[in-house]
């Protein structure tokens, strides 16, 4: 989230890298075949930053769509696996940075009380916090590879709720964009919703698509991105 958010500050020092590397070119002294070295060294990180992470700071329904057809299998598959770990009247969301834990949140249902515990905080207290939910280090490490497998980076999950499960796919700037899965078909209700605001796309009777604005920026897919994208794809 914090390299998207970022993203635009990096583009000065990056012409300012090529103006350097071409300039480079023409010298001769030690000092300037450094600088020729780190014009290339810099043109070579461009070239992997535009083909390896610059797809994963763009999202919209058709990029989720693709994906979901891809993985809904494995996201399925998730949603048992994280049913039968989470302990009961108990919800949880947990969010990887890698193979790091950068977010656990624990909802206890029963008492009414809700809190996240961020990076260093959330490892220290892990222990703690997964005797309360009633994951195991293995559990855990279940899920982080079981996201990675499918390029996603969270879950939040809640045994309130166990037909549906919501599986973060990315950050694009402060934007979290999130699958909402569900075991059995959605009912009248939850269609109605999904239909209604702006914020959720439904793609079939199994799965919405959820834009979750940030602190600035958008904070919905928007009426006309959502309508151009039903009248291409109907949920049911």
């Amino acid at each position: 989230m914090i390299a998207a958010a970022l993203w635009w500050l990096t583009i000065p020092a990056i012409i300012l890298s090529i103006v350097f590397f071409f300039m480079g070119l023409r010298r001769r002294d030690n000092w300037q075949r450094a600088a020729v070295i780190c014009g290339i060294a810099n043109l070579l990180l461009f070239i992997i930053f535009l083909f390896v992470q610059l797809p994963k700071q763009r999202c919209d329904a058709d990029i989720m769509g693709k994906h979901y057809e891809k993985h809904h299998t494995e996201m399925e598959e998730l949603h048992r696996y994280v049913k039968a770990s989470v302990a009961d009247s108990c919800g949880v969301m947990l969010e990887f940075d890698g193979n790091k834990l950068n977010r656990f949140q624990v909802n206890d249902v029963l008492n009414d009380k809700c809190a996240s515990w961020w990076k260093k905080d959330a490892l220290q207290l892990k222990d703690s916090l997964m005797t309360v939910t009633g994951l195991t280090d293995e559990k855990i490490n279940g899920i982080r590879q079981r996201l990675k497998s499918m390029d996603c980076i969270g879950i939040s999950y809640s045994q309130t709720t166990p037909e549906s499960m919501s599986i973060m796919f990315r950050y694009v700037g402060f934007a979290l964009y999130n699958y909402n899965i569900y075991s059995r078909p959605m009912t009248d209700e939850e269609k109605h919703t999904a239909m209604k605001y702006p914020e959720f796309i439904p793609y079939n009777e199994y799965c919405t698509f959820e834009f979750m604005g940030g602190a600035i920026g958008p904070q919905s897919w928007g009426n006309e991105a959502k309508n151009d994208y039903l009248n291409q794809h109907q949920p049911w």
